[in-house]
């Protein structure tokens, strides 16, 4: 009984509490955690730069991209599932609730092991064709080739953390991420030096504390502290649902791949244009500037869930005013953090490569490469918005025309004209074409929302007893 009141009291704060309340109680816990999962990837580069060397962190920085494959597989699973789930808890939907886990057990089990082996046989090859020569070959190799042995660990545990966030917990998952990062944290040192472990001992840190957190996410469902049924017995690839979870899963994913494949592009044209030292300033500015919009990841996990369960009750309007309140608080935290980056940034890059002397084009060229950040917030939150409410087809055209149809080219041939200066520039100019694009799409899918709450609100007028009764949401 007390789990039943606990789960109907949550599902009541999200679709009737005051929307900043909610923002600020859901997103604080989203946006420490979060900075606690970015802060580990900072410092996993910071003692691989310190303790190993330039040529260590360089390796590193190409093996980035390349882990995108297991974090896309882990957001096909996690975020199809989430948002199936949230929307059936929203509708009331417990035929579909119990379903949610065992498919996202089985869809974990498949790729992971797929990914394992063709990751572990094809390391070096994709090291080599990032553009790794030499030591720094060697060492991203070695690193690989540890990191997808542990792609179940990766793909299971982000995948049921998403689930968590879900119904609405978002600080307990946060709690489950920051746990086994700071684990990772602990162990990198004492792995690459205590134990002169090296390189490998990184990769190991970070599979370690993953394997933790797939732990601590298993044990919460173990422990029944889910507010949704699930079977813990049972694998399987449900057929009832499995389209729809690809169906927003898919969306996600390509979201990843897509920044594989802008990785790819940026780090193969400053392989062509410069040398390892600018392979390594290319790695150290997009570990600030992922640091940086932490606060952007921590908003959307906590979004989605409001977003979710209200679309399934139908509370259409109040989906669109979640929204605007989570672009609205996004931009002006993002702002905040932008002035320090664009003042500092010198201090900043130096905690990476203590070693490095930064050119007044190096500087530049960290500097055009945050200018978009205080707009960031919208693009991610429009696209989570899209796949929340089961739009994945929209979220994914976002996607795709953001990496492949308009930033690839401009990487390509920017370049040519401007040297290194040109894939620094290409991101900005790029996103002041889809941010456009973006607020385009989001007035038309509002104005969508609006059709189906008058369509909805007839529905009531006719049928009143339909306003109260359980529907589906796979219909």
């Amino acid at each position: 009984m007390q789990k039943s009141n606990q789960k109907a009291s949550l599902r009541e704060q999200i679709l009737h509490q005051n929307i900043w309340k909610l923002m600020f109680k859901m997103a604080t816990p989203g946006i420490l955690g979060m900075l606690v999962v970015s802060i580990n990837n900072f410092v996993d580069a910071l003692f691989v730069g310190q303790l190993i060397g330039q040529n260590a962190l360089a390796a590193i920085s190409l093996v980035l991209p390349i882990t995108m494959i297991p974090a896309a597989l882990s957001a096909m699973i996690g975020v199809g599932s989430a948002s199936v789930l949230s929307r059936a808890i929203g509708s009331q939907d417990t035929e579909t609730q119990q379903k949610v886990f065992s498919n996202l057990l089985g869809m974990s089990l498949l790729f992971s092991a797929i990914l394992t082996v063709l990751g572990y046989i094809y390391a070096s090859p994709l090291i080599a064709f990032m553009g790794g020569k030499g030591e720094v070959l060697m060492y991203g190799t070695a690193y690989l080739e540890i990191f997808m042995l542990g792609s179940f660990f990766r793909i299971f545990a982000i995948a049921t953390n998403m689930l968590i966030r879900a119904e609405g917990k978002v600080n307990i998952a946060m709690k489950y991420a920051a746990i086994s990062m700071v684990i990772n944290m602990v162990l990198d040192p004492l792995f690459i030096t205590g134990f002169g472990w090296g390189i490998e001992g990184a990769s190991l840190a970070t599979v370690s504390s993953l394997g933790v957190y797939t732990v601590l996410n298993y044990w919460y469902f173990v422990k029944g502290k889910n507010s949704f049924p699930v079977d813990l017995k049972k694998v399987t690839l449900d057929r009832s649902i499995l389209p729809k979870v690809l169906g927003v899963g898919v969306a996600a994913m390509m979201m990843q791949l897509m920044f594989l494949v802008q990785q790819t592009f940026v780090f193969k044209s400053i392989a062509h244009y410069g040398n390892d030292n600018d392979i390594a300033f290319m790695g150290a500015c997009y570990r600030v500037l992922m640091l940086a919009i932490v606060p952007v990841f921590g908003l959307v996990q906590a979004m989605q869930p409001i977003v979710g369960i209200n679309y399934g009750a139908k509370d259409f309007q109040r989906v669109k005013q979640t929204v605007k309140v989570f672009i609205t608080g996004g931009m002006v935290l993002l702002t905040a953090i932008w002035l320090p980056v664009q003042l500092f940034p010198t201090t900043i890059l130096h905690w990476l490569l203590p070693d490095m002397r930064f050119t007044v084009t190096d500087i530049n060229n960290f500097r055009v490469a945050m200018i978009m950040m205080p707009a960031i917030p919208l693009v991610f939150i429009v696209g989570n918005f899209l796949q929340s409410i089961g739009n994945g087809l929209l979220s994914g055209i976002i996607t795709v025309a953001r990496q492949v149809v308009f930033f690839i080219p401009t990487v390509l041939i920017l370049p040519t004209y401007v040297g290194i200066s040109g894939v620094y520039l290409s991101a900005p100019l790029v996103d002041v074409v889809v941010i456009s694009l973006v607020l385009v799409l989001l007035s038309l899918e509002f104005k969508k929302l609006d059709r189906k709450e008058v369509q909805y609100q007839s529905q009531i007028l006719t049928h009143p007893a339909s306003a109260t009764s359980p529907q589906p949401i796979l219909g």
